[in-house]
């Protein structure tokens, strides 16, 4: 069982012209970060409903494009420069929180990453927007991340300025491109990776290399008050990087980094995009990523590195 998946193919896109590249941003942005605090209670927070892609089907994915493989890419992590003294996978992972488009209160994970802007948390394209047809942009006024997440967070919540995801996944939920990236607001005038470090990125690196995945899993047998994570060695399966691993749902968006451990920050290299289960929900088996081509992490990082 697979919750949900079909897989794509891997290798060219079918489309010259390269439409699954773009990437697109909420019409709003969001100027209302007491709001989002005030909203995300304590409370509210330990009875959010995980986030899950929609329901897609074979026929559905017939003409779903995959990503070009493009150029190779690197950008490196930086340490914070202003409340914390060093930076480490619990400050510099999260939970995610946030209002769907139907009024749903749902947690997903993520992760900062380091970017010109000092704004950046990646996460999956469904903690963002429904994607497909007759879905939308989640709220994002509601939308925040708390790093180091234990019932609580040190650093507390951090209020999204705007969201960002592949036009792929807006138009068509094709999971290839189910990528997401934040630009979060300043807290009290410090921007996020300076206050827990950033995460560096790569993108067109191919398969077969060994990640730690990170998430906060929330169903059971798991709660969501803790980081977990699962590593090993990729590989491909349908263009689209795989690892074993027993997180259930609520984990989406968590990272997949390569060159953990080599020092303070390492490389996001995917986000945990699509579990597969065995009987049900709670055996979950494996995950699965979006290939981090140009084709989608690169592009959709140079869109919003400045911001």
């Amino acid at each position: 069982m697979a919750g949900p998946a079909v897989a794509q193919p891997g290798g060219q896109s079918v489309d010259a012209a390269g439409l699954t590249a773009g990437n697109t941003g909420s019409a709003v942005t969001s100027a209302k970060g007491l709001s989002a605090e005030e909203y995300w209670t304590p409370a509210r927070m330990a009875e959010a409903i995980v986030a899950g892609p929609p329901r897609v089907t074979a026929g559905s994915t017939v003409e779903q494009r995959a990503p070009r493989p493009g150029p190779r890419g690197k950008v490196e992590g930086a340490l914070p420069t202003v409340v914390s003294p060093k930076a480490d996978i619990h400050t510099m992972s999260g939970r995610v929180f946030f209002v769907d488009d139907h009024g749903g209160d749902h947690s997903c994970s993520g992760s900062t990453v380091n970017s010109g802007g000092k704004r950046l948390v990646f996460t999956a394209g469904h903690c963002v927007h429904g994607g497909g047809s007759g879905r939308g942009w989640f709220d994002v006024n509601r939308w925040v991340f708390v790093p180091e997440y234990h019932g609580g967070s040190p650093f507390g919540a951090w209020n999204a300025y705007q969201l960002w995801t592949k036009t792929a996944w807006i138009d068509n939920a094709n999971r290839a491109f189910d990528v997401a990236a934040v630009v979060m607001q300043p807290k009290d005038g410090v921007r996020i990776v300076d206050a827990v470090g950033g995460q560096g990125i790569r993108w067109g690196y191919g398969y077969g290399h060994g990640v730690h995945m990170f998430g906060y899993p929330a169903d059971p047998p798991f709660d969501g008050s803790g980081l977990y994570y699962c590593s090993g060695t990729t590989w491909n399966e349908g263009g689209f990087p795989t690892l074993g691993c027993t997180m259930t749902g609520g984990a989406s968006g968590g990272p997949w980094l390569a060159d953990y451990g080599v020092t303070f920050w390492a490389y996001l290299d995917g986000v945990n995009s699509w579990m597969f289960w065995d009987p049900d929900p709670t055996h979950v088996y494996k995950w699965q990523s979006p290939y981090f081509s140009y084709d989608t992490a690169g592009s959709l990082f140079d869109t919003v590195k400045d911001m």
